[in-house]
């Protein structure tokens, strides 16, 4: 991710919000000149505190132009096209969703280049705050209601969401946080994804797999 952005934005300020992770995501994000600010669930998985920070993150922002998105989520949108955007007085840009799909099982994430078309995943993450006052996402972010003088780009940029890169990794990534999902989370059906079964991931995998295209 930081690789991602730091490619197309070298002057970019990247702030990871971290909910007290015990693997190497802080030492990486201050390895790389990135700011770390730490939040406490007290080990619940919170779908609406993580809708809280994405509405709230960016509002102190020293640029106009601000991202808000998850770690294995990567816009393909460069500076040169950014400042085009501004030109023609865009306010929010317009993204194209895909599921990256691991073909073969044992790529490296730099290695995937097919996608499956995912429109639950045309996620305005990018937008200028000095036209918008509200995003007003939702759980996931996956919609919003954003507030202020709204322009989006005629163009649309992918948006590469990681969500299908190694089966195994995903069972086990799901159990370990459908373990940890918060009683609001179970309740409203939050997140949902994180209680499948191995057998409904696996279905996953297949028809991913059977609709991607390449898109890197």
């Amino acid at each position: 991710m930081i690789d991602h952005y730091r490619a197309r934005f070298p002057g970019c300020r990247i702030v990871v919000y971290d909910n007290m992770s015990t693997d190497e995501t802080v030492k990486i994000t201050r390895a790389n000149g990135c700011e770390v600010v730490p939040f406490d669930t007290d080990n619940q998985f919170q779908d609406r505190r993580h809708m809280d920070i994405k509405n709230n993150c960016w509002k102190n922002a020293s640029t106009n132009w601000v991202l808000t998105c998850d770690l294995d989520e990567l816009l393909d949108i460069n500076e040169r096209e950014l400042k085009m955007e501004d030109k023609l007085g865009t306010s929010i840009i317009t993204p194209e969703g895909y599921d990256m799909v691991d073909m073969e099982d044992g790529s490296s994430i730099a290695e995937l280049k097919y996608g499956a078309r995912q429109e639950g995943y045309d996620k305005y993450c990018l937008f200028n705050k000095r036209f918008i006052r509200e995003m007003n996402y939702g759980i996931g972010a996956h919609e919003c209601n954003p507030e202020g003088i709204i322009k989006y780009s005629k163009k649309a940029y992918k948006l590469y969401h990681y969500s299908f890169i190694d089966e195994n990794m995903t069972i086990k990534k799901r159990k370990e946080y459908g373990a940890r999902l918060s009683p609001e989370n179970l309740k409203e059906g939050w997140s949902e994804y994180c209680l499948f079964t191995p057998e409904q991931t696996h279905a996953e995998y297949v028809d991913a797999r059977s609709r991607a295209i390449k898109v890197r």
